[in-house]
């Protein structure tokens, strides 16, 4: 996320811009210079640096402004790497509130919009009401009448404003990833009281531009080309990323509301405490196959007492096993974590990469063992309820391998569930 270098901090929230910008303002310099060329042939190129620098400044700003109003809002941001396509926020969390989220979103757009008033009034200010003429060819008279220079500098002026003005009324397309859908977003969730309904209603809309846009697109791919296939590519890209914020939200719902009742399985094996080591170690351990690795919970008494840690039998000389109990292998449910059946499944992928755990144990009101639940059993559950249609071989390779696939996501997103 970092990955930039760092040019200053604001509000203690570090500055970076992405090496890439060098490349781009470059490009753009040169790109620009063209329209100061017939005015001021020696230095065009540096007036197309001058455009391509405010350029830069009209997205950073925008992103800074985002991450301001973020930290003012109790959002912890580190710091903001400045892209060419936008910006990402380090370490960011969700907004706790439907205005938290309302006020982050249209920061950047006043930001533009801010921006673009400025611009159109130092145009004004240097060349007069010829600026808002209808005449397309206005400008084009300004030399003879204001000269060269003051003319370039409200050329410089009227691209910066048209660009932030341009930046802050598309921003504010209702539709995810913009930040009017944003502002969708947090309206619906006030009127609602539910964050996942307004996220599903910003990302449906944010596909149903995508795909008007596309639409688009191909109507005019016949009489255009090149900008047929750039409003495809344009909606393919909104279409998806808009799906991106859908598939979060309904992962995250999903996790909210599947418990440890619905994700246990009963994968474990009671076994009497009183027995010998030596008749746990013939009668068990012997039977298993050879990559088993099976859970054992003792009991007696008609109360479950614990867990067998199987593996410290190894610890114990084996002419002591016929004298021992398995009392000597159990470890009390009060030295390890456990959870309830009502215990929200974020919780339990929080647990199992927390502590490093191969499974965790869910208890039943009395204080029995209701069932287990591995890292297997998490995304079979979300399977069923997302109807993901992964594969049991895949599940069981997860199971064997005792941690979540890292395209699932599940750890960074149940850690930002729990921040709520």
């Amino acid at each position: 996320m970092r990955g930039g270098i760092r040019i200053g901090s604001i509000s203690g929230i570090s500055i970076y811009i992405d090496s890439s910008w060098f490349l781009v303002l470059g490009f753009l310099a040169v790109w620009l210079s063209a329209a100061y060329t017939s005015l001021s042939p020696s230095f065009s190129l540096g007036y197309g640096a001058l455009s391509a620098i405010l350029f830069f400044l009209s997205i950073a700003l925008n992103k800074i402004a985002h991450a301001v109003m973020a930290k003012a809002r109790g959002v912890d941001i580190n710091a903001v790497n400045i892209q060419f396509m936008g910006g990402a926020n380090t370490v960011e969390q969700e907004a706790k509130d439907p205005f938290s989220v309302f006020s982050i979103a249209i920061s950047g757009p006043l930001v533009n919009l801010v921006l673009s008033v400025i611009g159109f009034t130092a145009a004004w200010l240097i060349a007069g009401d010829m600026i808002f003429s209808s005449n397309p060819k206005a400008i084009e008279t300004l030399p003879d009448s204001i000269g060269s220079v003051r003319t370039i500098w409200t050329m410089v002026s009227l691209n910066i404003a048209r660009i932030n003005l341009i930046f802050g009324v598309f921003s504010l397309i209702p539709a995810l990833p913009f930040e009017g859908g944003h502002i969708l977003k947090a309206l619906i969730w006030k009127l609602t009281g539910d964050r996942f309904t307004g996220i599903r209603w910003a990302s449906r809309s944010g596909q149903f531009c995508g795909i008007l846009t596309m639409i688009l697109g191909g109507l005019l791919i016949v009489s255009s080309p090149i900008g047929g296939l750039f409003l495809i590519f344009i909606g393919w890209f909104l279409f998806g990323n808009a799906g991106g914020y859908l598939y979060l939200n309904n992962l995250q719902k999903a996790l909210i509301d599947i418990n440890a009742e619905t994700t246990m399985t009963r994968d474990f094996r009671l076994v009497d405490a009183e027995i010998s080591l030596r008749d746990f170690a013939d009668k068990f351990l012997l039977m298993e196959d050879k990559d088993a690795n099976p859970i054992y919970i003792a009991s007696s008494n008609g109360r479950d007492r614990g867990i067998i840690s199987a593996g410290a039998i190894r610890n114990i000389d084996s002419s002591e096993w016929q004298a021992k109990s398995l009392q000597s292998l159990i470890k009390p449910f009060d030295e390890i974590d456990t959870v309830d059946l009502k215990t929200q499944i974020s919780t339990v992928v929080n647990l199992l990469e927390q502590k490093q755990l191969r499974y965790v144990i869910v208890r039943s009101p009395v204080g029995s063992v209701a069932g287990v639940i591995d890292h297997g059993d998490v995304i079979k559950a979300l399977d069923s309820k997302l109807n993901w249609r992964i594969p049991s071989e895949y599940v069981k390779q997860i199971k064997a391998d005792g941690k979540f696939p890292a395209n699932f996501r599940l750890v960074e997103i149940c850690e930002q569930l729990t921040e709520k």
